[in-house]
C-alpha cells in the first residue's frame, strides 16, 4: 500500500514536473541567456519555493490562504504582476543577447540573482500551497501519519522539479549552438517573454 502511493504520486509529480508552466520558461531563457549554471539556479530557486509551499500546506497556511480570499487575492495579483514584469523585460531585452561568443562569466552574485528569480516565482504562486493541499491528502495511506507522508511527498517532487527543470535548462543550453543567429534569438526571447506574460494574465483573471 506504502509502495504503491509512493508511486501514483511520482508519477502525478513527474507529470507536473515536465509540464510546460513558469518555472520551465524561466528556466530556459536564463538558460539560453547565461548558460546551464543559471537555469539550474533558477531550477533550484523554483524548487525550493515549491518546498516552501509545500511545507506550508503541511502546516496548514494553505486552508488559511483559503479562508481569506482576499490574503489569496493579493498573493495571486502580485504573482501575475511578477511574472508579466518578466515577460515585459524579456521582450524588452530580446535584442540584446549574442550567443555567438564565449558563455559569460558565471558570477555567484549572477547566480544568487538566478535563483531569487525561481524563487518569487514561485513563493508568489498561492496555486501551489492549494496544489498541495488538494493532491497530497489523496495518497496519504490510510491511517498514516499527515506529516510523515507529506514530507515524504514533498521531498519526491522536489526531487522531480530540480530533475525537470534542470533537463529544460541543459537542453536550452545546448541549443544555444542553433540560435547564434541574432535575429532568431531574439524571436525566442519574444516568444518566452510573451508566454510570460499570457501566464500572468491567466493568473490574475482565474
Amino acid at each position: 500500500m506504502n509502495q504503491h502511493a509512493v508511486v501514483q504520486f511520482a508519477l502525478v509529480a513527474l507529470v507536473f514536473g515536465v509540464t510546460p508552466g513558469p518555472d520551465v520558461v524561466l528556466s530556459i531563457r536564463q538558460s539560453l541567456a547565461s548558460g546551464t549554471a543559471y537555469g539550474i539556479a533558477v531550477a533550484l530557486g523554483a524548487a525550493s519555493g515549491s518546498l516552501a509551499w509545500g511545507i506550508a500546506a503541511a502546516a496548514g497556511l494553505s486552508g488559511v490562504l483559503e479562508r481569506l480570499p482576499t490574503v489569496f487575492e493579493a498573493i495571486k495579483i502580485a504573482g501575475a504582476i511578477y511574472l508579466v514584469y518578466l515577460g515585459v523585460q524579456s521582450i524588452r531585452k530580446s535584442g540584446s543577447l549574442d550567443l555567438s561568443g564565449s558563455t559569460p562569466d558565471l558570477r555567484p552574485r549572477g547566480k544568487w540573482e538566478a535563483f531569487k528569480t525561481g524563487l518569487y516565482a514561485d513563493l508568489l504562486n498561492p496555486k501551489m500551497g492549494a496544489f498541495y493541499l488538494a493532491l497530497i491528502p489523496q495518497f496519504i495511506p490510510e491511517g498514516g501519519n499527515v506529516l510523515h507522508w507529506s514530507l515524504v511527498f514533498m521531498s519526491i517532487e522536489l526531487a522531480i522539479a530540480i530533475a525537470a527543470l534542470s533537463g529544460y535548462a541543459y537542453l536550452a543550453d545546448r541549443a544555444r549552438t542553433f540560435l547564434s543567429n541574432r535575429k532568431t534569438l531574439a524571436w525566442v526571447e519574444r516568444a518566452l517573454g510573451a508566454f510570460l506574460i499570457g501566464l500572468g494574465v491567466r493568473v490574475a483573471l482565474e
